[in-house]
């Protein structure tokens, strides 16, 4: 999904722990392994466009495996996929989130070493979201953003909004949604509604707007069949674009007796959507390493204006350029208004090749230092900020291209950023659910902190 992929689908439904399992136990696939394949691996390995063709909705797909062949070869732990892809120093699955314990990878090996055999797959139904009064272990941080003042900073701490002051102090606003997981969360351009999008992997997709001034949800709407991804306000201000895992943005409006337009773009997830600053054309990122260009009022693709070797993660517009960025590492700005110049394009939906003049409206910045997972624009849409898996944020003008600003030593892997309206303040989220705050350009840090209450542990004072 901002993803992941990205954003952003590491913390899904809370399951049973394999803590009471002994080591004398046969071990039963709904009993002991389902419980952990759902929570950590099923929201990426469901629905419709299952990642690397891989599902696990039936005891049929799981035994078939995906892309890379079968997941498990039974009596062999050491040669199963499974248990290649979620053991190391540094394991590739999940790709997001903590990884699994090694109380949960023994119950997986022996479980193949037994035979690996699939009794049944328990029915998934809508999971139960609780938010806890205090929490035990922080919730990353997959989104945050200033209001428009840049006095609060709206935090998406799995499945609440937590708004906080910029100086830090104050009680935080704790703002509670039904979506497993939320992916965006965004200001009104007048200060007073807060956007929150999410939903719960392979179930629904939900906007929530909110009152700024008391905090009351004014609007919730579910739109799709599975978790939304990252976009933002139209500028008119009444109408909301997201990216769907189902490789379409959905246009919703705030008015809730307004139909909902579902526009396909993408042969994979969409993952960030930028509106132009005149509202006229959608601006996408995809899971499936394209960057496009459509029209808002024929829904229809201008332009690709570009394909990368790698999948991209964000996208951002000032109008004049889009910049995306992802696990390539490189960030290129697009000159908008070269790359839809005589537009000639041939086939059809997801099959249309356009004649590209890519030479001419691609601007590359310079290299990033790790893979991006997301690029923040300032309200005044000058300078961008750039993070990911390294463990700095660089800042950029977009209209030359020149980096402003370092801020070093920030806490990896960093899955948000912010930036206030003229670029002195950046919001830095991470997986580890601490937001930092910076002033810039001297990256002087104003503020450390988990803005979730949190348990105090044995012998703390």
């Amino acid at each position: 999904m901002r993803a992941a992929r990205s954003i952003l689908v590491a913390l899904v439904t809370v399951a049973a722990s394999p803590a009471g399992v002994s080591a004398d136990d046969v071990i039963s696939f709904r009993r002991h392994v389902w419980p952990i394949l759902k929570r950590h691996c099923y929201g990426c390995h469901s629905g419709e466009k299952p990642e690397g063709k891989l599902s696990l909705a039936t005891a049929a797909s799981i035994r078939s495996g995906g892309d890379t062949g079968p997941l498990l070869v039974p009596g062999k732990p050491g040669r199963s996929l499974l248990i290649q892809m979620i053991s190391g120093e540094e394991p590739s699955m999940p790709p997001k989130g903590r990884p699994l314990s090694r109380a949960k990878i023994d119950v997986l090996k022996r479980w193949i070493l037994q035979g690996g055999k699939i009794d049944s797959v328990a029915p998934v139904a809508e999971p139960k979201v609780v938010i806890p009064v205090e929490y035990t272990h922080a919730p990353a941080m997959t989104a945050v953003a200033f209001s428009p003042d840049g006095q609060r900073i709206a935090c998406a701490c799995r499945s609440e909004v937590v708004v906080v002051t910029t100086s830090g102090t104050g009680i935080p606003l704790r703002l509670p949604t039904r979506s497993d997981l939320l992916t965006h969360v965004e200001f009104s351009a007048d200060g007073k509604m807060l956007l929150a999008a999410g939903g719960t992997p392979s179930r629904f997709g939900e906007v929530c707007v909110f009152s700024v001034a008391d905090g009351k949800r004014v609007l919730a709407r579910r739109v799709s069949g599975d978790t939304l991804f990252r976009g933002g306000f139209a500028p008119d201000g009444k109408r909301v674009a997201l990216g769907g895992a189902d490789g379409a943005v959905y246009v919703i409006p705030l008015d809730e007796k307004s139909a909902v337009r579902r526009i396909e773009l993408h042969s994979d997830w969409v993952v960030d959507v930028a509106w132009t600053p005149d509202g006229k054309k959608l601006i996408t990122a995809g899971r499936d390493k394209a960057t496009k260009v459509a029209s808002v009022q024929t829904g229809k693709l201008l332009r690709t204006v570009d394909s990368s070797p790698e999948r991209v993660s964000s996208v951002v517009t000032d109008g004049v350029f889009a910049v995306s960025a992802g696990k390539s590492r490189a960030l290129i700005g697009y000159q908008l208004d070269v790359a839809l110049q005589n537009i000639s394009v041939t086939g059809a939906g997801n099959g249309a090749k356009p004649i590209t003049r890519r030479n001419q409206y691609a601007k590359n910045f310079e290299g990033q230092p790790g893979e991006v997972i997301d690029i923040a624009i300032s309200g005044n849409r000058k300078a961008i900020a750039v993070a990911g898996a390294a463990s700095e944020v660089r800042v950029y003008t977009v209209a030359d291209r020149k980096r402003t600003a370092t801020v070093k030593n920030v806490r990896v892997p960093v899955y948000c950023v912010a930036l206030n309206r003229n670029a002195s303040l950046l919001a830095v989220g991470s997986r580890d659910g601490y937001l930092e705050v910076f002033r810039l350009p001297k990256a002087e840090r104003t503020l450390s902190r988990i803005p979730v209450p949190m348990k105090k542990t044995v012998g703390s004072r």
